[in-house]
């Protein structure tokens, strides 16, 4: 074990090189202190010791490798696409768990990397509403209180962004939970037609709500001249 501690240190600091190097070449942040670097490493290290003794004391909230079992649908990490770190113990922290035990992943930006690019979302839902003018202001209410509502929410779990483009509402969130959320409240409320698009392994999801199913062909141009600007896509998206 204290080999495999060594190792990851080693690994720790070459990451964090790497990491270092491309904020400043981005410009996304300031030069920071090699003490600071340290710290973050050693915390990590805490971070792993402490999941082990859960581990040996029956404690964890994860499963091991050894065992396939499935966790509890509320037993889950949640991890940046960006810079891959996890949320553990209400705070974003190196990823030393998931390449060394059986954990159930989920997808949201942490709090560094939110609003490093326009398509930092996980979840994104589409309102198709030909009443849009009279209605945005019900679809923002809504959103926000089943925000507000939503059970056991972390701090990074929320709305990013709401835009109008096209005649078309979008709402943006950080997971997909908060998606499924809204997109439901919107179809219990203002009924019409709902369609639920999974992406890359089911870690992100788009919402499309129709007032009226027939009427698919009348927002038909408008949203295929928004892919066509690249607009309201997830960043893997962007990549193809």
């Amino acid at each position: 074990m204290a080999r495999r501690k060594k190792e990851m240190r080693d690994e720790a600091w070459e990451e964090k090189d790497q990491e270092f190097h491309e904020e400043l070449e981005d410009g996304g942040l300031e030069e920071e202190s090699r003490q600071t670097d340290a710290e973050d490493i050693e915390e990590d290290m805490l971070e792993l010791e402490e999941i082990e003794a859960k581990l040996e004391s029956g404690e964890a909230f994860f499963t091991t490798s050894d065992d396939r079992s499935l966790l509890p649908k509320a037993r889950i990490v949640y991890s940046c696409p960006r810079c891959r770190r996890i949320f553990f113990n209400n705070r974003w922290v190196k990823d030393n768990i998931t390449d060394l035990f059986t954990v159930r992943t989920e997808l949201a930006y942490c709090d560094r990397c939110t609003g490093k690019a326009v398509d930092n979302f996980v979840g994104s839902i589409e309102i198709y509403d030909k009443q849009l003018k009279e209605r945005k202001t019900e679809f923002i209410r809504l959103a926000h209180d089943v925000e507000a509502e939503l059970e056991n929410r972390p701090p990074f779990e929320k709305i990013l962004n709401i835009v109008e483009k096209n005649d078309i509402l979008f709402i943006f969130t950080n997971t997909t939970r908060l998606a499924m959320e809204i997109g439901r409240r919107i179809r219990s409320e203002f009924h019409g037609g709902i369609q639920y698009e999974w992406f890359d392994r089911n870690q992100y999801l788009r919402v499309k709500w129709y007032d009226e199913v027939h009427n698919k062909e009348y927002f038909k141009e408008r949203i295929r001249a928004l892919k066509e600007r690249r607009f309201g896509l997830f960043a893997f998206e962007d990549e193809e």
